[in-house]
């Protein structure tokens, strides 16, 4: 038989070296600490593969995935304990012993019932940020079992990149008990018993076989990206909705790059604005909003609550708003609270009559809310539209423009003339530090699975948890409709910024003027006050 040597590196070997009692175990964070060898090299280095009853389970999401990173990997070390590959089954035996390491893959949450007749004593998730909660809550929980006299223990163990669909649950359960890990946590259920459960975080420059060259490469990245992995950051990863989200700036940015600040005391002529997310298993969440003169919105105080009666959480709120001492100016509640679910009064109904506020319905349209949300956490300029700053205005050019592209062109040529107002106020929505949970919530946000059949990829992906970010978006369209932009006018702006920044990438100005005229065509046909004039309706172009 060949003989071959793997040594693992020491964060490996803190690792591979935990104690059977922990249940469940996490291991990674950057980039290149060596955690798919960790996981299919477990099962060898502590001689499980000797054991006749011995069954393991190795996941990735894609069968693609399996092939081009788990069985390329055995097969450097597996052959040389005496394992023999079935490709068929995907599967590596060892006939000496009678045990085998299964390979599998779960690209939809039904797959994972693929898994129904067989226990485990080792499943292991690779790139566990990939699956959603429910899968690997699945096959943790209920395939993973050993028993009692077999010598074997029952463990699950996985590595992981922060980013993708999985990201906030595995943070929450694994990286935010114990940020810097190495500590067990400890979860006690109904019936008395306990688990444990860990996280190894690990780091690019803990192994050592990785290239320095690769290292620099790492810290070219951009900054959420090089934080991921080089350093493992759970908190900041491409991939999320909402990107431009930043509890405090990086150095490499703006002061004004910040969402999170101080609480301040809220002159009380500012209007304020209420919405509310209700549930009751799920998440009740309340946010409570203002609105500065310079048109900033700030989310300054939350109540949330779950299995709380509808009488309790809106009494509450009533005294909350009434301890305000002032008059709110909307109030937004959930459509679904409108619902006639059997009962004599209707959540909007209990929500009234428990609180003294009178509620309106809350726009539930999922993508509008979405991009007006992106927007209000913008700290970046909007890209520049004067293409031509460096030349002088040419007025044939300008009066060839009327009469072959119309109107709207020649306007938008003139426009490129016409000094820019400078975005003084962005990002235009801040939270105070102790609206925790919607501090917590905005950065797991991430889009739909493209896969997913009968999903829009566009559209944040539901989590447990997502109900700040359901209250916010109803909050933050509830504000804009105070200041006096309806849902057109947010969209169009939004049109406006794409439009300029492809301009800005492709140079190509006749393109730029045919999309800015069509698009002014398009919102003369549908004729519509972009603007409501109200009391807080005073907002320059340049500052939104």
């Amino acid at each position: 038989m060949e003989v071959k040597e793997w040594r693992p590196t020491p964060r490996q070997a803190d690792f591979l070296s935990l104690p059977d009692t922990i249940f469940e175990a996490m291991y990674g964070g950057a980039a290149s600490g060596g955690k798919t060898d960790c996981l299919i090299m477990l099962p060898i280095v502590r001689e499980f593969y000797k054991y006749s009853t011995f069954k393991g389970l190795v996941l990735r999401r894609t069968y693609p995935e399996l092939e081009h990173e788990i069985i390329i990997r055995s097969r450097l070390w597996y052959p040389a304990t005496g394992g023999i590959y079935n490709e068929s089954k995907k599967r590596w035996h060892w006939p000496a012993y009678g045990s085998y390491i299964q390979f599998g893959y779960a690209e939809h949450e039904k797959d994972v019932r693929n898994y129904d007749t067989d226990e485990y004593n080792f499943v292991a998730f690779d790139e566990l940020t990939s699956f959603t909660e429910f899968m690997y809550k699945y096959i943790a929980f209920s395939r993973c079992r050993s028993k009692v006299d077999s010598g074997l223990p029952a463990i699950v163990r996985s590595g992981t990149n922060p980013g993708n669909i999985g990201h906030g649950f595995v943070r929450l359960r694994f990286v935010e008990p114990a940020p810097q890990g190495n500590v067990i946590i400890k979860q006690r259920w109904n019936d008395g018993k306990e688990t444990s459960r860990i996280f190894i975080p690990a780091k690019v420059t803990d192994n050592p076989h990785v290239d320095s060259g690769y290292v620099t490469r790492l810290q070219m990245l951009p900054t959420a990206e090089r934080l991921a992995k080089l350093e493992g950051d759970w908190w900041t990863f491409t991939g999320q909705v909402f990107d431009d989200w930043r509890v405090q700036s990086f150095p490499d940015e703006p002061a004004n790059a910040q969402h999170v600040v101080k609480p301040f005391v809220v002159p009380h002529w500012w209007p304020r604005v209420l919405a509310i997310d209700w549930g009751y298993a799920a998440m009740m969440w309340a946010g409570l909003a203002t609105i500065s003169p310079e048109h900033r919105i700030y989310l300054y105080k939350e109540y949330t609550c779950t299995q709380t009666k509808v009488s309790t959480w809106a009494t509450d709120i009533g005294k909350m708003i009434a301890q305000e001492g002032v008059q709110l100016n909307d109030f937004v509640l959930d459509p679904s609270a409108w619902h006639k679910r059997g009962d004599e009064f209707t959540i909007a109904e209990q929500v009234a009559q428990y609180s003294g506020l009178t509620p309106r319905q809350a726009d539930n349209d999922r993508l509008g809310g979405k991009i007006l949300l992106q927007e209000v956490l913008r700290w970046r300029q909007k890209p520049v539209k004067k293409l031509l700053s460096g030349d002088k205005f040419d007025v044939e050019h300008a009066e060839w423009l009327r009469r072959n592209r119309g109107s709207s062109s020649y306007a938008a040529y003139v426009d490129q003339f016409v000094p820019e107002i400078s975005e003084d106020n962005i990002p235009i929505l801040q939270v105070f530090d102790t609206c925790t949970e919607f501090i917590k919530t905005i950065p797991l946000c991430v889009y739909n699975d493209p896969n997913k059949p009968g999903v829009n990829k566009e559209d944040v992906a539901e989590f447990n948890g997502d109900d700040p970010y359901d209250g916010g978006r109803y909050l933050v369209k509830a504000c804009m409709r105070l200041l006096g932009f309806t849902d057109k006018e947010a969209k169009r702006r939004d049109e406006v910024a794409l439009i300029c920044a492809a301009a800005e990438k492709s140079k190509d100005q006749t393109n730029f003027y045919i999309k800015m005229g069509n698009l002014e065509s398009k919102r003369g046909r549908n004729a519509a006050p972009a603007r409501r004039r109200r009391r807080y309706a005073r907002h320059s172009m340049g500052r939104y």
